[in-house]
């Protein structure tokens, strides 16, 4: 498993914004797929983070996050992209194309359900009306008392 997929999903990308904020002051590679940095992030004082990319758990960084844990933390991820940058690229295009994906989906979803709502009887769009108010969420009963019958 690689370190990417090691991260959560913020940490992956608050280290990308580290990446392009140019967070990683220095960097030196200390053996193959071995690197240390020093990178900014809240602390006055620069973290020291080391990472492994063969064998990622061995990354280290001394941020509170991370620090004598097995966690891969942003840090680490900009220190990944400084030394891979089209990695970092690639991560970004993926994560713009599923979003663009995602948002076709619910467009097209949204519009079946304004078709199929439009195609109902009255009486079914009652029905399926009630049993969201008596069933759904509670805010959701809450909000339509406040807005049709509240007034």
């Amino acid at each position: 498993m690689g370190l990417l997929e090691c991260t959560s999903s913020a940490s992956l990308w608050r280290g990308y914004d580290y990446f392009k904020e140019k967070r990683v002051l220095q960097i030196t590679e200390t053996s193959d797929d071995c690197y240390k940095a020093l990178v900014s992030g809240n602390s006055d004082t620069p973290y020291q983070v080391e990472i492994n990319i063969a064998h990622p758990r061995k990354s280290t960084c001394n941020c509170p996050h991370a620090d004598g844990k097995r966690i891969i933390c942003k840090h680490m991820v900009a220190v990944y992209f400084t030394v891979r940058p089209l990695e970092a690229e690639r991560i970004y295009r993926e994560a713009i194309r599923w979003q663009r994906e995602e948002e076709q989906r619910q467009e097209e979803e949204a519009d079946r359900l304004v078709e199929k709502v439009h195609s109902m009887k009255k009486n079914e769009v009652c029905q399926a009306l009630l049993e969201l108010l008596f069933d759904g969420p509670e805010w959701q009963y809450d909000r339509f008392v406040r807005e049709y019958l509240d007034e």
